[in-house]
């Protein structure tokens, strides 16, 4: 299959596309692909990846002086087959 016989692509989650997710949760949802024209798939994989990031300023006294903060966390990275050539 090339590039060029996708239509689309998507991954819709079950979930609103705001959820938060918390450890142990399950994650599901369908993967959908529009071909345009009969295409043979030999195999397919999704990957995942769970990310969290944050960044926040504290100030430091009466002088304006702020700390800059900027934390990221890979909860987990996942690749699964859904079609197996």
């Amino acid at each position: 299959m090339t590039l060029s016989s996708i239509k689309s692509f998507t991954v819709e989650l079950d979930v609103p596309t705001d959820a938060a997710f918390t450890r142990g949760e399950v994650v599901s949802g369908q993967v959908l692909l529009e071909l345009c024209k009969d295409t043979r798939v030999h195999s397919m994989k999704v990957q995942g990846r769970g990310v969290a990031m944050a960044h926040w300023l504290e100030n430091r006294g009466m002088n304006s002086v702020y700390n800059d903060y900027t934390s990221k966390i890979t909860y987990f990275r996942k690749r699964q087959h859904l079609i197996r050539g």
